[in-house]
């Protein structure tokens, strides 16, 4: 394979994801941490207590509208990537349809479940319990429009607007930090209106939505479905099984830690670990932006079957990554007193307890990340079998005995047995990666990390060019002389070198002054001749355009279709995508 592509064009493109993947992450964990933090300061422990325990039935909550959004944004990247846009409209329509019926039962059931559901969760039926009953009402209440929201968020990242899904769910939170302090510090709502406040801030949000409706880059639309068609369904199910996965075992996962802890310590064990949970979803604030990016892109790349730009891709998002979890790191070791007193901890021998637990728990987030970049990576690329392995490792199967063992044993060590639950997660996230490392090798026995191969699949010229006219004059030559070094016949060899040529006038003359690169891939596959063009100039799709004005020469779009066996375009990655076969 000739391999000169400078990767520039894509690089722009994913630095364009970057900041807006950390704001969405950012925003989505800012609720929770924000309910905490007011909860705990402007009513007391035991309610901050009562958010967490009641997070295996919000676990429950977002799990349509997350596995769903999640499974269907994927498979949709990479139907599109395949060019196959009413497939995707369908799947799409598909799941939004479910997430909102799904949400609408669970209003419904909240009347009669938040009760006995409460009392399950908390036994004793004091305070904890009717805090854990409230907020478990309210947010049952609001399940349509959480599910609906966090299917949106993901299906936005892959649809060319990263930046409206992270400004919905900004948008959701600061209605929400708002809300929080006027419910929670002038009215008698209680926890309540820690719930209320977050369902309100998703709906209020939802005004965003409409600058996506009127994109002229949406390939997704809503389709009217027969009951037939949403058998499609099976495709977000299936991609959506590591993330199916994830939220199963969170539910045991929150499920199993409340029951351990509040058996093995009880109630002060239960603050402790709240804000080491709240630490950790910092971390993922900053970091799983970054990563999330991930899923968005590499769908996509994998239907271009572009091996090349998901190597790019990867390491480029892990470098980042890291970097941040280094500052992070940093800034927990430094502040920890601190963090622990904004969480309500009011310093004495309970501040002290939660000062010990996050330093040694910090030491997990670097074998965590790297899991979270495993499950991102392996299910866009389909290997939802891997995926799925590390979520339920890393959630349930190790957690929940090492968490068991590691209090019991802290316990016998100094009475407390506090810091047993941050070695356990440690201890679990190193053991996961060890695992999952074990597992790749036994299934795929002669393959590296990334399974696919480091080069795209047929024999490949890939090139990068600048978008000036004075360059163009060279593609005609380079895939001439391609052609001439695999055999392929002068007649195929001469169409994909006008229509390249003419491809890249237009992009050079027409693209704007966004256009600055143009990535050029000839793939020779299966005696399939593939010419795949990339810009990120303006929006234009040449399968619309009818007729050549005067500023085009013979070889004008019109006569590309003539030429050419199939053309195909799609707007991914707010780039042009072009493919046509001889």
């Amino acid at each position: 394979m000739t391999q000169k592509r400078n990767n520039r064009l894509l690089n722009t493109k994913l630095n364009k994801y970057i900041i807006p993947g950390i704001m969405m992450s950012l925003a989505l964990q800012l609720g929770n941490i924000v309910d905490t933090i007011f909860v705990s300061n402007l009513i007391g422990v035991d309610a901050m207590a009562a958010v967490t325990m009641s997070l295996p039935v919000e676990t429950v909550i977002q799990l349509v509208g997350y596995c769903l959004g999640v499974g269907g944004s994927i498979a949709a990247g990479i139907m599109l990537g395949r060019r196959d846009k009413e497939t995707a409209s369908k799947l799409f329509s598909a799941t939004l349809t479910v997430t909102l019926i799904v949400g609408i039962i669970f209003s419904v059931a909240a009347f009669f479940t938040a009760d006995p559901i409460a009392k399950a969760l908390v036994s004793d039926g004091g305070v904890l319990m009717h805090y854990t009953r409230d907020y478990i009402l309210v947010s049952m209440l609001g399940a349509p429009v959480i599910g609906v929201g966090l299917l949106m968020v993901n299906y936005l990242g892959a649809e060319n607007h990263p930046e409206l899904a992270s400004a919905y769910l900004i948008a959701a939170n600061v209605i929400n930090l708002v809300l929080d302090y006027i419910f929670l510090r002038y009215t008698p709502m209680g926890i309540k209106g820690a719930a209320l406040s977050t369902v309100l801030g998703f709906l209020l949000a939802m005004v965003i939505f409409i600058l996506y409706i009127r994109s002229d880059k949406r390939n997704l639309s809503f389709v009217i479905l027969k009951a037939k068609d949403f058998v499609i369904l099976k495709e977000a199910i299936v991609t959506g099984i590591p993330m199916l996965v994830f939220m199963a075992t969170n539910f045991v996962k929150a499920l199993g830690l409340n029951l351990i802890i509040m058996r093995l310590i009880g109630e002060v064990g239960m603050a402790v670990f709240t804000v080491c949970d709240n630490v950790l979803m910092i971390v993922e604030m900053l970091t799983g932006g970054i990563i999330g990016v991930i899923p968005n892109v590499a769908g996509i790349l994998y239907g271009e079957k572009d091996f090349v730009g998901i190597h790019v891709l990867c390491k480029k998002m892990l470098k980042y990554s890291y970097i941040v979890l280094a500052l992070v790191f940093v800034c927990i070791m430094a502040f920890t007193e601190q963090i622990t007193i904004l969480f309500g901890s009011g310093g004495g021998e309970l501040g002290a307890q939660m000062v010990s637990a996050l330093r040694l728990f910090a030491f997990c987030a670097a074998p965590y990340l790297w899991n979270k970049f495993m499950v991102s990576y392996y299910e866009s690329i389909e290997e939802t079998s891997i995926a799925s392995f590390v979520t339920l490792l890393e959630n349930a199967v190790v957690l929940l005995p090492v968490t068991f063992v590691g209090i019991f044993v802290w316990k016998q060590i100094d009475g407390i047995g506090i810091n047993g639950i941050a070695i356990s997660f440690v201890i679990t996230e190193f053991l996961t990666v060890i695992a999952a490392n074990i597992y790749r090798k036994i299934k795929y026995k002669e393959s590296t990390f990334y399974i696919i191969t480091e080069q795209n699949p047929g024999i490949n010229l890939d090139f990068s060019i600048k978008s000036r006219l004075e360059e163009s004059k060279d593609v005609h030559r380079k895939i001439k002389e391609f052609c001439i070094e695999n055999n392929v016949s002068g007649s195929r060899a001469n169409l994909a070198a006008v229509c390249a040529e003419e491809m890249t006038v237009n992009i050079i003359k027409f693209g704007g002054k966004s256009s600055n690169w143009i990535d050029i891939n000839l793939c020779l596959e299966e005696d399939i001749l593939n010419l795949r063009i990339r810009d990120n100039g303006v929006n234009f799709n040449p399968l619309e355009y009818k007729n050549d004005s005067e500023e085009f020469d013979i070889h004008g779009i019109e006569l590309v279709k003539k030429i050419s066996k199939s053309m195909n375009y799609i707007r991914a990655i707010d780039m042009n995508n072009t493919i046509i076969s001889f």
